[in-house]
């Protein structure tokens, strides 16, 4: 996302140096720290991950305090010792854990849980181009924010479809659950779309196409998930049976 954003923006991805590891690192922490939150519909949607998270709680804990030590150390680094980035941007660095800690709050609203996600990865995706580069926030970047704002949440909704059943029996409302999977496919499918014709509008069939591919990488990787969780599910169950 970050390497796409920079194209986007005009700048060379190479240029964005330890800017590319600001993403990896937040998004790491932010989603280690939710799944080690678990709810009652992880227990139901997700009861493998569920366990393995319950079984390595302390490791996981330590990984994250380190990504997130790592986070805040590649922007302190941006900032005093590259100078791309100035003081105010430590300030800008701590908005998505602002979004974390209102999360669960988020969660318990349909829309809102789409709207923290797409607007946290955006916004992300945009800074760490800014913050490691020269390169000042313009109205091109808040296009490429808005064009990863409809991605990432379309990609919430996408997930939230798989989850309709487990989050019905855990009384959890999402905006697919209240749409029915063949509506949220639909609105799915043209947030994507949207994204993906912000992205052309703004920098061109060359940054679209990219973007296309970034999201048939995600497509690729959540079939893989997908047929893990089968496995999973298929191992759990003959050990329940011959147990």
């Amino acid at each position: 996302m970050v390497a796409i954003s920079g194209v986007a923006m005009g700048v060379d991805p190479r240029s964005i140096g330890g800017g590319l590891l600001l993403a990896p690192l937040l998004f790491y922490f932010i989603y280690v720290e939710d799944r080690r939150g678990g709810t009652a519909e992880d227990e139901i949607n997700q009861p493998h991950r569920t366990r393995l998270v319950r079984r390595y709680q302390t490791e996981l804990l330590a990984t994250e305090l380190l990504a997130l030590l790592g986070y805040e150390l590649v922007v302190c680094l941006l900032v005093f010792q590259t100078a791309t980035a100035n003081v105010s941007d430590l300030l800008f660095a701590q908005v998505p854990l602002v979004v974390l800690g209102s999360y669960g709050w988020l969660k318990r609203y349909p829309t809102l849980d789409s709207i923290g996600v797409g607007f946290t990865w955006a916004f992300v995706a945009v800074f760490s181009v800014v913050a490691a580069t020269h390169q000042q926030y313009s109205l091109e970047g808040v296009a490429v924010f808005f064009g990863w704002f409809l991605i990432t949440a379309a990609g919430v909704e996408s997930r939230n479809i798989q989850d309709i059943t487990g989050d019905t029996r855990a009384n959890k409302t999402t905006l697919a659950g209240y749409l029915g999977p063949r509506t949220a496919s639909l609105l799915v499918r043209l947030l994507k779309a949207g994204g993906v014709v912000v992205f052309w509008v703004v920098s061109g069939t060359f940054v679209a196409g990219l973007v296309l591919c970034y999201l048939l990488a995600l497509s690729v990787f959540r079939r893989l998930t997908r047929l893990h969780r089968r496995n999973a599910s298929s191992e759990t169950g003959q050990h329940s049976t011959h147990g």
